[in-house]
């Protein structure tokens, strides 16, 4: 059974034990206190990188109806719907409201009042109302669970104050402890530095208008006796002794005059201050606001302050989250759904340990397979980097004819596993007689060889740049970074094994186009000297574009790591560790993205053999069937006939269609429409 006396019905903080900070006088002393510089720095640190983080509501598990409705009420965006929707001219502002429920920061506490317009038989939060600490009198808790329930606030006329209960408030609560609702304010353990700055600002000002220009003093001559009437006389000269480019003084008879300063050591004021302010940003975890200011420090130093001030910036932002998901969203949903209905909750990113995505990362992380260019990237890329959207979002599934259901599901509706699953999903139209599962299959194969082939034969590669990075860095030489260099020994074996790869593939595609073109006639699937040549020089190409990025990755690392005092030795490890990652990754990585290009003009090379003999007359199609995410131009593209094989060959040149923004992704190629196949 819980106990009736645990918690009082006034809120208050039993353990503060300086009485200013007692509630609800704290609220005039923080308002106070957020005004001081190095403090007002310290909220602006907190509050604008907050605000400045991605604000979304996740719907994940909930009616797309419900989840619409309660963004619009918020007025913030979807996670997952790169589209804004259309601005409201009333209601509320998400990023306004953000801004005030912030202050909670400052003084521990900051209320809202919901309201609602009922229109079209749905409540729609229409304002969400400040309650500045400084107009409460009062917060009250239930006596037996600690459970916030309402505030009074104060009046300017009359003798009873309004009453709020909990469920018309939304209240942002910092640091509570048991019932104190009125929080803790991120200020509070700065109180005490900050009381001392004043004095010492204080002091510290007179001392330099006490003693900054000096004191003009008269002084008798030796051996001179002056009378009172001549001390007044001097002791008004000296009063009024000015400095100025045009100032003077004539001093009394017997006298002289002289500008005396302070002697001696005096307290170092500035100092001191200075100490306050580091004491102050120490206490929220923002030392690195005091680097530039401090006799040590270092740049690995600061990026330790700012991962532990950047934890802390997540948890705030994540508790602001939680109270608008349970304080106002949920109240919404059950204004109009009942409290059966999923809740959507609101997500932040883009703060705290979620590394901010740079061009610079993304593309690490495509060159390492970590992550592959699919649309969905894209279309994150373009929001991020406030670049123009695609008129159409391309949609792999909207562009392929529906096949037969296979256990009773559309095959439309069925998830795409790779080049494979959508070659088996495509029927061939009519005047198409490719085999499409088979040429996926064969191009898959391929690069899933070479790129294992590479993979055990790199290690000469790897040994290589990590003996020329140590090397440089070892020497003092890091510019040469910029430049290393790989034997062409090393460089002629991987070239050689990606050449066979690529005739292998290319002979395979010639006996699979002779086979399309078998009502024609016989014709020879060999390819032929000159093909072949070009396919070695573009695997000589490949495997140089390769073995660049590597030597880029190499010098990448090795700058990262290499410092004055660093051991040459763990420079090496580092970048081994990384390109041995490189060498390993799979799907769209360096070295996969490359070799599947090199497929991909491998195949062209080898049908090409076989459609340039057709006799005059044929007609030739493309086709982006086996594209695993077709891009723009692609798409454009598919389906396109061409009267020559000469009009086809100048729009894939290279077995890629020559607009292709879509990198590895589209596999498009061309076709023989055979005269009696033609449609």
């Amino acid at each position: 059974m819980v106990d009736d006396r645990q918690y009082g019905t006034l809120v208050n903080d039993v353990y503060e034990h300086i009485p200013d900070l007692v509630y609800p006088g704290s609220v005039e002393v923080y308002a106070q206190m957020r005004r001081d510089p190095q403090l007002a720095g310290v909220l602006g640190g907190y509050t604008l990188q907050l605000r400045r983080a991605q604000w979304q509501l996740d719907g994940a598990g909930c009616r797309p109806e419900v989840t619409r409705f309660v963004a619009d009420c918020l007025g913030m965006p979807i996670a997952g719907d790169d589209r804004p929707s259309a601005f409201r001219r009333q209601g509320v502002s998400w990023s306004e409201h953000l801004r005030s429920a912030l202050l909670c920061l400052v003084w521990g506490h900051y209320g809202f009042e919901l309201a609602a317009e009922v229109a079209g038989g749905r409540a729609r939060l229409s304002v969400l109302a400040e309650r500045i600490p400084g107009t409460i009198a009062e917060i009250h808790a239930d006596p037996r669970t600690g459970a916030l329930l309402g505030i009074d606030q104060l009046v300017m006329r009359g003798d009873q104050s309004p009453q709020i209960p909990a469920d018309r408030l939304v209240w942002y609560c910092h640091d509570r402890e048991g019932a104190s609702w009125q929080g803790t304010s991120l200020l509070r353990p700065a109180y005490a530095p900050w009381l001392i700055k004043r004095e010492m600002m204080r002091v510290n000002a007179i001392s330099n208008r006490r003693w900054g220009a000096g004191i003009p003093v008269a002084e008798a001559l030796p051996g001179t006796n002056p009378s009172p009437e001549q001390m007044a006389a001097a002791q008004r000269m000296v009063s009024a002794a000015r400095a100025g480019d045009q100032a003077g003084a004539a001093t009394p008879p017997g006298f002289t005059m002289k500008i005396v300063g302070l002697s001696g050591s005096v307290p170092d004021t500035l100092g001191f201050i200075k100490f306050l302010n580091q004491e102050m940003s120490r206490s929220v975890l923002m030392q690195h606001m005091d680097l530039g200011s401090t006799d040590s420090g270092s740049r690995s130093l600061g990026g330790t302050f700012i991962d532990s001030w950047t934890l802390a910036l997540e948890s705030i932002g994540e508790q602001i989250a939680d109270t608008v998901t349970r304080q106002a969203v949920a109240r919404v949903v059950d204004w109009n759904w009942g409290d059966s209905e999923p809740v959507p909750r609101v997500v932040v990113s883009g703060v705290g340990s979620r590394r901010e995505v740079t061009a610079e990362s993304l593309q690490l992380l495509l060159n390492s397979g970590a992550l592959s260019a699919d649309p969905a990237l894209e279309t994150w890329v373009r929001r991020e980097y406030r670049l123009p959207e695609r008129e159409t979002i391309p949609q792999p599934t909207a562009r392929r004819p529906p096949s037969r259901p296979a256990d009773g599901v559309p095959a439309d509706s069925q998830p795409e596993t790779g080049a494979t699953t959508v070659a088996a999903a495509v029927q061939p139209q009519p005047g198409d007689p490719v085999d499409y599962g088979t040429v996926a299959a064969q191009h898959e194969q391929a690069v899933e060889e070479m790129t294992a082939q590479w993979e055990e034969q790199s290690s000469p590669l790897v040994d290589v740049l990590v003996a020329a990075a140590v090397a440089e860095v070892a020497g003092g030489m890091i510019v040469g970074l910029g430049a290393l260099a790989v034997p062409a020994a090393v460089t002629a074996g991987l070239a050689a094994m990606v050449a066979a790869g690529m005739l292998d593939l290319a002979g395979k595609s010639a006996a699979g186009a002779a086979r399309e073109v078998t009502p024609v006639g016989r014709i020879s699937a060999t390819i032929s000297p000159e093909r072949e040549q070009r396919i070695r020089q573009t695997a000589r190409a490949v495997t140089d574009m390769i073995v660049s990025g590597y030597a880029n990755a190499a010098a990448r690392v090795a700058l990262t790591h290499a410092g004055s005092d660093t051991d040459p030795a763990k420079v090496g490890d580092a970048v081994r560790a990384a390109l041995t990652d490189l060498s390993a990754a799979k799907g769209s990585g360096l070295v996969a993205g490359n070799l599947s290009a090199a497929a991909t003009t491998a195949q062209a090379a080898g049908r090409e053999q076989v459609l340039g003999e057709l006799p005059d007359g044929t007609r030739f199609r493309a086709t982006e069937k086996l594209d695993r995410a077709t891009c723009g131009p692609c798409r454009d593209i598919d389906g396109t006939e061409y009267a020559t094989f000469a009009d086809a060959l100048a729009d894939y040149p290279t077995g890629k269609y020559r607009a292709c923004e879509g990198r590895d992704r589209c596999r498009g190629f061309f076709y023989a429409v055979l005269p009696e196949r033609k449609e």
